[in-house]
């Protein structure tokens, strides 16, 4: 996990240029880890709530990803990228297992929301569709750039990661409740402040933004923007539960 700018090749695992990753990744880590413990680690802990396997499964994909992405931030800081190589497998297939999981939690919970009596269940599988779609594309991005192109993988997984981050923070809310649409805008809108800070990494340390840095940005901020604005649309009304349909 981890163009043509002078980032690319033996360059990119300079000390300097990896501890930003390194050390964004290790505070991602720790958001993801205590928003779920409103959620999921105290009442699991306390026996208040029983989840199911599927959402444990999910949690150990979950989990597992994020911390193998920080472990992996560091062995390139540390120069053991031969061991960083060998564990970018491990990577690749916990990758490959989140979208299935992700989409049999997504249809679990509107099931959910459907026996709880809400008449649109699916409502917020737009933001579960937009995460893992986004999550998929970029991960295949940075899976393809792994050999030739180190900086846009590095990017590309840095992106990755806000993909999962940012419905991690949605947790918070349940805590701190904020108004309508901030409820649903904040959560995507604090992980995307991890894009502003890569920014100004790349400025300092390439002297202008990285390409994969501005496709990031274009991929996730317009439709972290957006979704809000659509989850209760016609229109996704219209298909969100036949795509739900085609998953299961």
């Amino acid at each position: 996990m981890g163009a043509g700018l002078m980032e690319d090749g033996a360059q990119a695992i300079r000390p300097g240029r990896t501890q930003f990753f390194t050390r964004s990744a290790w505070l991602m880590l720790a958001l993801v880890m205590a928003s779920f413990s409103f959620t999921y680690f105290g009442p699991m802990a306390i026996g208040s709530r029983r989840f199911s396997i599927v959402l444990h499964l999910h949690g150990a994909a979950y989990f597992g990803w994020m911390l193998l992405y920080a472990w992996q931030s560091r062995l390139v800081a540390t120069g053991r990228t031969a061991r960083h190589r060998e564990l970018g497998l491990a990577g690749i297939a916990i990758s490959a297992l989140m979208v299935p999981l992700g989409v049999a939690m997504a249809i679990e919970a509107a099931r959910r929301r459907s026996a709880a009596g809400n008449p649109f269940p699916f409502d917020n599988t737009l933001y579960n569709a937009v995460d893992l779609t986004t999550f998929a594309i970029l991960m295949i991005a940075a899976i393809a750039a792994v050999t030739r192109h180190p900086a846009w993988h590095r990017r590309f997984t840095f992106a990755a990661a806000l993909c999962l981050l940012g419905p991690s923070l949605s947790r918070w809310l349940q805590v701190i409740p904020a108004a309508s649409p901030w409820t649903d805008l904040l959560p995507n809108l604090c992980a995307d402040l991890f894009l502003i800070a890569l920014a100004l990494h790349d400025k300092r340390v390439l002297g202008r933004v990285h390409p994969a840095t501005w496709l990031a940005i274009v991929l996730l901020v317009p439709l972290h923007v957006a979704t809000p604005f659509l989850t209760g649309s016609a229109w996704w009304r219209a298909i969100g539960p036949n795509l739900m349909a085609l998953a299961v």
